[in-house]
């Protein structure tokens, strides 16, 4: 018997003893990765500055042969890998604990075009896991809970890979498996509990738009990353695509010099200018080698630059195309442009310009945008257009001209003339191409318009810190139209059209007589912590980090050019966009009010609309209601308007199985509408969203109940 429990002993033992020893290491590892975050924290906020070296790059790896009918032909100098974009760049990084990252580039090489979810800011990349929750700004809004979070022992799991008398490996595993977290492993210092290196991963279904993995390498020093590495897969569309962003930060100075920063605006976030472009800096700074496939599409680039140099010296006269094939401006815009890339030519695709409606009948809207540019952001444009109607056998055409006479502050002229038909809203969500298709086969003219004559003047530019004023004047002829066409592709029982007045809706009368308005308008808007680029010159504005408050004030000037609109009218709007709630995403919301003080004359055009909706396909802006009726709640008196959205950014829906890939937001909506005639209006809505496209249900009530409920759709190509 004694020897039956000696054999089992021996037998049982190794499985003891190793029992004992991973208790060990997981108590151990406890306690040891509570201390790294408990010091990570103490020194996660520093001021410093450095120099830091970027580069970035995206490569298809496969391309379908055809998408939508039509071959695909991409450029490349080699046959396999298409490489479409190298950015490289060279800056002076500074850290300031209150007022963030601030960037001075030094120097910029780029080739191809830029996709728009890259990384071209090395701020982007010095992204510290001592933060509890880490972004991708370039790829995704979504938050991921980092492994030294305050929290991270809710969501993760560690455990000891191996370690010396230095370093501890330490193995990250989420606890549960879609939450937005990462996995892979970390280095820590035992010594001083610095982390020293980082191998995490995030793969697509955890909620990252187009890509299906990325990988985050980096290393660290005193607390700060000093290089790191993205890499990313994606495929969408069948283009099979990766990329990869690489950033080295050197020559750390703790602390900051104060006259550095006065180069900087206050809420500037990266200098960027043109000299960048022509600096043989980055040749000294280049820290990675370029491949072959690099150094040939730099090359190409580069000849090409030299050739249309020569052919712009030879002759800077024979500057556009003149190839003009008819398919692609029957669909989409045709453009024409310089050798030079100065001066742009835009056509009208011709398919959209077409359109019906019940006071005009069939007819053509048709415009040419000229536009030219300076080196040093200016721009001014031409936009020239015609419009005719079958039916009522009018011809209107008129014309707008734009000036960015100073792009640092936002300087903009704008002046137009002409006579053209107006939408009754000019806020109504409903366009020209949906209008046409609900008359001819829903038998549904939601639109209303009226014809307008008209001269008008604006001008608007940034003051001191983050107010923007504006100041404009119009003087018009109105004149109030009536249906000439009832013409539908199919007669609907029980429907037909409304009359073009829509208060009431069959009332034929005309809403309004013909007159002559004259009004001066200006608007205020200041916004707290607006972040901005200042790229050659011009600001390139960031989401706003706080609220924005705006103020309108117009004016009808009586007696004046024979105006005969009299009032006083203000409103005031309090609003802010992607306002972040962490895991739970984020949301937008507005309140506004205004009124007429002064309202002696205020004809239906100048009366406060609001955008409605009544058809199927809705425009998905914040302050655009679903079922909302275009013209019944318009107000010549006061009102208050309030909306929300909230975008749980996949919180719930990767929870469920298969419908995670799908990678659906979750939508929680709601607005609210008051005036003196119509009462309360109130709404809400739930929706999912994917790229530009969207589906809602939404509910409407008022102060008896419900009104209405239904389906909504948008999308955008």
């Amino acid at each position: 018997m004694n020897k039956l429990y000696l054999c089992m002993m021996m037998f049982l033992l190794p499985f003891l003893v190793k029992g004992a020893v991973l208790t060990d290491s997981t108590t151990w590892v406890k306690h040891f990765m509570k201390k790294v975050i408990e010091v990570q924290k103490l020194n996660r906020l520093q001021n410093f500055e450095s120099n830091a070296y970027l580069k970035s790059s995206l490569t298809l790896e496969k391309i379908p042969k055809t998408i939508l009918g039509k071959k695909i032909q991409i450029r490349s100098n080699l046959k396999n890998r298409q490489l479409i974009w190298i950015y490289e760049t060279s800056s002076h990084l500074f850290s300031d604990k209150n007022l963030g990252f601030k960037e001075l580039i030094k120097a910029t090489k780029t080739y191809g075009k830029y996709p728009s979810w890259d990384f071209k800011s090395t701020a982007q990349l010095q992204i510290n896991f001592a933060n509890d929750l880490i972004k991708f700004e370039a790829l995704s809004d979504k938050s991921f809970v980092s492994p030294l979070a305050k929290r991270a022992f809710k969501h993760y799991n560690f455990f000891l890979i191996d370690k010396d008398s230095l370093t501890a490996n330490i193995k990250v595993v989420p606890k549960r498996k879609f939450s937005p977290t990462f996995f892979g492993s970390i280095t820590v210092n035992i010594s001083n509990y610095e982390l020293e290196n980082v191998d995490l991963k995030v793969v697509g279904a955890k909620g990252i738009d187009f890509v299906d993995t990325l990988q985050i390498k980096q290393k660290y020093q005193d607390f700060k990353p000093t290089h790191t590495v993205l890499n990313y897969e994606g495929d969408f569309l069948r283009f099979i695509f990766n990329g990869k962003s690489e950033a080295v930060f050197k020559n750390f100075k703790t602390g900051i010099n104060p006259d550095s920063l006065k180069t900087f605006g206050k809420n500037e976030v990266v200098k960027d200018d043109s000299s960048a472009y022509h600096s043989n800096k980055l040749l000294k700074d280049r820290i990675f080698y370029l491949t072959l496939q690099e150094r040939l599409s730099y090359a190409y680039e580069d000849s090409l630059k030299l050739f249309r140099k020569d052919e712009i010296e030879s002759d800077s006269l024979s500057g556009l195309s003149k190839k003009v094939r008819f398919f692609p401006l029957f669909f989409s815009d045709l453009v024409w442009k310089s050798k030079s890339k100065k001066i742009l030519i835009l056509f009208d695709p011709i398919f959209p310009a077409f359109f019906y409606n019940t006071v005009e009948g069939a007819g053509i809207s048709y415009g040419v945008n000229f536009l030219s540019y300076a080196k040093d952001g200016k721009y001014w444009s031409v936009n020239p257009r015609i419009r005719y109607g079958l039916s009522n056998n009018e011809l209107n055409s008129d014309v707008s001209l734009s000036w960015l006479y100073k792009p640092k502050s936002r300087g903009l002229l704008n002046f137009s003339a002409g006579s053209t038909y107006r939408d009754l809203n000019p806020n109504g969500t409903i366009g020209t191409l949906q209008n046409t298709l609900n008359t001819l086969i829903f038998e549904q003219n939601f639109m209303k318009l009226y014809r307008k004559e008209y001269l008008s003047m604006g001008i608007g530019r940034e003051l001191v810190g983050n107010f923007y004023f504006s100041l404009g004047t119009e003087i018009s002829r109105n004149y109030a139209a009536n249906n000439t066409r009832d013409y539908a592709f199919r007669n609907i029982r029980d429907r037909g059209f409304s009359s073009n007045n829509p208060i009431p809706p069959n009332f034929g009368d005309k809403i309004f007589p013909n007159y002559t308005a004259f009004f001066i308008n200006t608007s205020l808007i200041y916004t707290l912590r607006q972040p901005y680029i200042l790229k050659d010159g011009v600001k390139i504005y960031k989401i706003p980090l706080g609220p924005r408050f705006i103020i309108n004030y117009r004016k009808g000037l009586s007696g004046l050019f024979h105006s005969e609109s009299d009032y006083n009218y203000i409103d005031v709007e309090i609003q802010q966009e992607k306002l972040s709630m962490g895991l739970w995403g984020y949301g937008s919301y507005s309140v506004s009010g205004g009124k007429f003080l002064d309202a002696k004359n205020v004809y239906f055009p100048e009366w406060r609309h609001f955008s409605g909706n009544s058809a199927l396909v809705f425009n998905p802006g914040l302050k655009s209601f679903h079922l909302l009726d275009f013209y019944t709640y318009s107000t010549n008196k006061f009102f208050v308007e309030a909306h929300f959205e909230h975008n749980f950014n996949q919180k719930f829906s990767a929870r469920i199985p298969l419908i995670r890939k799908l990678k659906l937001e979750e939508l929680l909506g709601g607005g609210y509408l008051t005036q003196p005639d119509r009462g309360d209006y109130f709404e809400t809505y739930v929706g999912l969203r994917r790229w530009t496209f969207r589906a809602d249900y939404a509910w409407s009530f008022d102060k008896y109940g419900l009104l209405n409920q239904g389906f909504r759709i948008s999308f955008a190509f």
